[in-house]
Order: structure tokens, then sequence, then C-alpha cells
């Protein structure tokens, strides 16, 4: 396999139109997708993972596809991105966090594709990168400065809330928005009005947007708190007792999670982005599917963020953060830790299998749940959980094979069984189905 070369480039040069900027960047994605593709194909000739590999190629396909009529539009594609989105610091905020790799992982995130019309799949794209780019800025805010939990979880919610509430007033965002930022994060405040002002928008115009909000607030709420709660492991404020004491509070769909399985299921942005999806979605879901796919989402978030702090664990710890893996493995001395930065984590070979077995049994439970939300025919579900671990381990700094195989090896007779079994699927659109939700897909420990 040729070396990684992931690079987000510039965004934007000079002029802020979409027309001399998106089609080079988004054809850097498309074949950034496209190279994940073949690698994941060349996957099965060492592992047989219940499916044929020709799956993996359908759907690559159909996102190629999706990207070129991105490209074929140009800049019209983007028209109803803000001029204000396509400035510098959206071009700082992609290369600074790699977001290319990412990018490109959302977009083979669409489990809806064929119940979204064309012209509302694009939508729903600009939404997705819109909303990325949200929640990715906060999140920058907060880890740059000094606020308190209180004052980081009162900043995330009012930027979130902001997006459900039925009205979205630009001028009373801005000023409340201003007097909760540091003052070096102010000159920031009309750029998160513009953000957040777009967003609403798009979620509140698109066909199933009002009906879902309510599940929307639920896991941006779930969100905040456990990027609060992250705040625990970094220096100066590293506690990794309290971080694991909040994170043991946090909801989750099974008893038998520990604290940071449960938190693991709430700080990466997929399940946001799968509802984003069912926003532009031609009908809604029924009750009892919505409940599954959410619970298979919150699952395949989990998988993401434990592989993401597999392969992060050194550059973490320089950074002075304790993270996920070096707390699962480290035991009590990691625990009496009082600064991150300086420690020497030394995972065992033991550590790693433990730990890439348990996030394979996570897998599978997204496997049987996203199994009962919908007919998955095209085996979408079972492609993603062959991608997740391609486009986490094949990164920038090259290609992680040793983790990658070792979590396939794992992974592979889990998909053999669920993909075999087959479980029954539950409507996705009953008959007589009326728009909005009955009750809320609640978890087992709310």
């Amino acid at each position: 396999m040729e070396p990684m070369q992931i690079d987000a480039g510039h965004l934007c040069q000079g002029e802020t139109s979409a027309r001399n900027v998106e089609p080079d960047h988004v054809e850097m994605i498309r074949r950034l997708i496209a190279h994940f593709g073949k690698y994941a194909e060349g996957l099965f000739d060492y592992h047989d993972l219940g499916f044929p590999r020709e799956a993996v190629r359908n759907h690559i396909s159909k996102v190629e596809a999706e990207i070129r009529r991105i490209e074929d539009m140009g800049s019209e594609a983007f028209l109803e991105i803000p001029r204000e989105v396509l400035q510098s610091e959206i071009r700082d905020i992609w290369n600074a966090k790699k977001n290319l790799r990412y990018a490109a992982g959302a977009l083979m995130m669409s489990s809806l594709r064929d119940d979204i019309r064309p012209e509302n799949r694009l939508r729903a794209i600009r939404l997705k990168i819109l909303y990325e780019v949200y929640v990715d800025t906060i999140d920058d805010l907060i880890d740059t400065d000094g606020y308190s939990f209180a004052d980081a979880l009162d900043l995330m919610r009012h930027c979130l809330e902001s997006l459900t509430r039925s009205r979205f007033n630009r001028r009373i965002f801005r000023e409340e928005l201003s007097g909760r930022l540091s003052p070096v994060q102010r000159p920031k405040t009309e750029f998160l009005s513009c953000l957040g002002e777009a967003v609403h928008r798009s979620i509140w115009e698109s066909p199933q947007g009002a009906s879902l909000v309510g599940e929307l607030d639920r896991v941006q709420e779930n969100w905040a708190l456990g990027e609060a709660y992250t705040m625990y492991q970094k220096d100066p404020t590293l506690d990794v007792r309290a971080f694991l004491t909040g994170a043991s509070r946090m909801d989750a769909p099974a008893d038998d999670l520990e604290p940071w399985e449960r938190i693991a299921g709430w700080i990466s942005h997929t399940t946001a982005l799968s509802l984003l999806d069912l926003c532009y979605a031609d009908a809604p879901m029924s009750s009892k599917a919505l409940e599954e796919h959410l619970v298979a989402w919150f699952y395949f978030d989990a998988v993401v963020t434990l592989m993401n702090n597999v392969v992060d664990l050194q550059k973490d710890v320089e950074a002075g953060i304790a993270n996920i893996f070096m707390i699962a493995c480290g035991g009590a001395e990691v625990r009496e830790l009082r600064t991150a930065r300086g420690f020497r984590p030394a995972p065992t070979t033991q550590d790693y299998e433990a730990f890439l077995g348990r996030t394979a049994e996570l897998a599978r439970r997204c496997l049987e749940h996203a199994g009962r939300s919908c007919n998955d025919a095209d085996l979408f579900y079972p492609f993603l959980a062959v991608m997740a671990p391609v486009v986490m381990f094949v990164t920038e700094a090259g290609v992680r094979e040793d983790v990658l195989h070792a979590y396939l090896r794992t992974l592979a007779p889990i998909m053999r069984q669920v993909i075999a079994a087959g479980p029954e699927p539950l409507p996705t659109i009953p008959l007589g189905t009326r728009s909005g939700r009955n009750r809320s897909a609640r978890t087992a420990s709310s």
C-alpha cells in the first residue's frame, strides 16, 4: 500500500467565492474515499468478513458518484453556504484537525441515501459540513483556553440549544455568546453566529427536522456533558477519578458498559450526523426503528472514539491528555496521576488485544441494533463496520497495520455470526405512519 498523503491544503485563497475553492477540495476528498475503498477491498484477502468485497466497491462507487455530481455543479452546489463560512477561518480549522480524512469518513456514513431525493442529499451534505465546522469550532475554543467545567458546559449548551429552538435570533445569540467567550476569543463571535443561524435554518426547513429536534437536543446535551467531563483528562485540570465518576453517570443503552465506554458513545459527532441525514429523508422513521437506529449509532460512536484513542495514545500524552486507552489499561497508577505530560504509558500486547476485543464487541452491538432499525439489503452497516477502522487506522502519519489486522481478526468472526443470523428488521416507514414521534428513544439508564 502506498503511503497516505493527506493534507487539507487550502480551502480558500484570496477570494471567498465558492467557485474557485470547493471543486479542488471535494476532488481531494473523492480521491481519498477511493483510496480507502481500495485498501478496504484488499483486507478481504486476509479476513473472512461475512460479506463480499463487491459490497464495499458498490458503496464507494455510490459515494464517488455523489461527489462527482457536486463537482459537476461547481459553485452552485455550495450556494446555500454563507459567504462568511468560506473565509480563511475554515481553512485553519480543517488543516489543524486533518479533517480531510474525517470529511471522507462522514460522506461514507449516509445510511439513508436511497430514502433521500437527490436535491435533498446535497442539502444534507451541506448541513453536515456546516454542523461539523460549528461543533469543531466550539470544541477548539474550549480546548485552547482556560474554561472551568461549568463555563465550558454553559458555552456548549448555549451554542447547541440554539439550534433546536423554533426561532434563532442572531442578535440575541451573538450578544449572549460574546459574554460567554474569553476576551481573546470574542472575534469568533460573528463567525459562530453565522454558522449557528445557517445550521438552524437548514434543520428547521428540512422535511423531517421539526420532528427530530427533540432527539437532536438529547444527543447534543450528552455530547456537551461528555466534552465537559473530558476537561478532567487534560493538564492542568487532570483528575482521572473525577472523569470516571462523571462518565459513569452518563446515559447508555446497556448496564455493562465501562465509564469510558459510556462517554465514548457521546463524544463523537456521528449520531448527530445520522440525525441530520434523517432530517432530509422523504418520510419519518417509526418510533421503534428510530430508537434502534440511535442505539446502533451510539455504539458506532463508541467504536470510533475507542479506535481514535488507540491511534492517538502517544500524541495525546505529549499534549498533556490522559486518553481513554491509557485510562482503561493503566490501572491505579493512571488514576492517581496529577499530570499526564511526561508520563510514559507502556501498554502490553494483552492490553491491545483486550481493548480491541471489547471495541469489536461494541461493533457487534451496533450491527445488531442497526439490523433491527432497517432492511439493510445492500449491507451498508457491515460496510461501515469495515470502513471505520480503515478511516481511523489509515492516517496521515501512515498505516497502523498491526492494530488494524489485530482488530479485524477479532471483528471478522463476530461479523460472520451477525450477518448470518440476519435479525428480522423493523419496518422503517410503516403504513399509516404520521410525521413525528410518539415517544422518545430513551436509553436504558435514563
